[in-house]
């Protein structure tokens, strides 16, 4: 009986373990992890270099709508205000190179719940939020100048 109780503690132990273990993976242990992480994301997306209507997207969009809908929530109180500027720049970033000239027509698509917390958070983020796209538009002409240097 008592070998019985031991095994069914171990077992409840390691799958609380694996659990957790799962969830600080996904978001991060902490803020520090969870930046890194998603700055992964946004650099390994952005040198595949992929076309809006590569079926390879959706791993890298899948990740992206959890770092934004879900993990930011949970480090966000932990950020600074810098911190949370910069998160929400690169987002918009990643949105432009996901889309690209088509980006417009997905901001009329359907599924519009990351685009809606990008607009929320920027909106509170920046005094003027019109700013932040000058501010992405300026990060993607630089990286337009670095992919015309590497090609010429």
């Amino acid at each position: 009986m008592l070998a019985q109780t031991c095994r069914y503690l171990c077992i409840a132990g390691l799958a609380a373990f694996c659990f957790s273990a799962c969830t600080r993976s996904t978001c991060g242990a902490d803020k520090a992890a969870f930046l890194a992480q998603y700055y992964e994301l946004l650099e390994d997306a952005r040198t595949a270099d992929l076309p809006a209507s590569d079926p390879g997207w959706s791993k890298y969009d899948a990740a992206f709508r959890s770092y934004v809908e879900e993990c930011y929530d949970i480090h966000e109180p932990e950020m600074t205000g810098r911190e949370k500027r910069r998160f929400w720049r690169q987002s918009l970033r990643y949105y432009y190179q996901r889309y690209g000239d088509g980006l417009v027509k997905e901001l009329k698509g359907k599924d519009k719940s990351t685009l809606r917390k990008i607009q929320e958070e920027t909106e509170a983020l920046f005094d003027e939020p019109d700013a932040m796209f000058d501010d992405a538009v300026d990060g993607l002409r630089k990286d337009w100048q670095e992919l015309k240097e590497r090609f010429e």
